[in-house]
């Protein structure tokens, strides 16, 4: 089904996941809600003053994930992939309830997340999509981080990203191209996140990656090779989900994003400080 561009998307009914935090590995569940009054609210259930009203502010430094913190002192971190999967399919109004620390990691990708909303189904609100555009162009460059984001003169989201890691099934990998619905299921969503064996004891000794495993992670071993059984599902895995981290960080502004955006070594945190440029115009 189409949907308009001018109009918000929300669920047609509830429906939940349960799953294992990446970094806390704690179970946790969600669920999502169809929301009439249009916008994106988070819900931490399992602790008094958990609600997040998408905003970049919320957004603290953190290295490998997605970390929300509100003005109450909750906290809620790797939200990210569920986020691409909202901004990928549009749905830019509905309530996510999460009884537990972190959102699940699934199968490291946003794949399961586009199932889920599939699951729920999609009904357009008879309210105008509030999109925010560049207004003019933005850069951030820091520590090899170069980030561009310039207007868009059609509504829609465009990326090219670049990324160079030292392993020899990675290297030097582009992905460029437009952002929408069809784009973002097959090209963007399957991708799972990575990381090099190298360096799983340093993030395991911070207290980070305790849920990880081959089932949720791609990663790329000592040995020159990718340990997972079944491999990479696509040669350039690792820039795909570059992009797709890009498309759910964009969501932290609470609307869909138009505009086009050049990305050499994206992060979480830098994603998040040039899109506070972006919405102080």
């Amino acid at each position: 089904m189409d949907f308009a561009l001018d109009k918000m998307v929300t669920l047609a009914r509830e429906v939940s996941v349960r799953g294992v935090g990446l970094h806390s590995g704690v179970g946790a569940e969600v669920v999502l809600r169809p929301r009439r009054e249009g916008g994106v609210v988070l819900r931490r259930a399992d602790v008094s003053g958990g609600e997040f009203r998408l905003r970049p502010e919320l957004v603290q430094a953190s290295p490998l994930c997605t970390l929300l913190e509100n003005d109450e002192g909750a906290t809620l971190s790797t939200v990210e992939h569920l986020l691409a999967a909202l901004h990928g399919l549009r749905v830019d109004s509905v309530d996510v309830e999460i009884q537990g620390p972190e959102v699940p990691i699934l199968d490291g990708s946003a794949l399961p997340w586009v199932a889920l909303i599939d699951e729920a189904g999609r009904v357009e609100l008879d309210r105008p999509r509030d999109w925010l555009r560049v207004p003019s162009p933005q850069v951030l460059d820091s520590e090899g981080r170069v980030l561009l984001a310039n207007p868009e003169p059609r509504t829609g989201l465009r990326v090219e990203c670049v990324v160079d890691f030292p392993h020899p099934k990675i290297g030097r990998q582009e992905w460029k191209g437009v952002v929408d619905e069809a784009s973002f299921r097959t090209d963007i969503a399957p991708a799972r996140t990575f990381v090099l064996e190298r360096d799983i004891a340093a993030a395991q000794a911070a207290g980070l990656a305790k849920g990880g495993s081959l089932d949720n992670a791609v990663v790329f071993g000592d040995n020159g090779e990718v340990l997972n059984p079944g491999g990479l599902r696509f040669a350039d895995e690792p820039v795909r989900h570059k992009v797709l981290d890009v498309v759910g960080d964009l969501f932290m502004a609470g609307r869909c994003v138009s505009g086009i955006f050049a990305m050499t070594a994206p992060g979480h945190v830098a994603n998040n400080r040039l899109l506070r440029k972006i919405v102080a115009g």
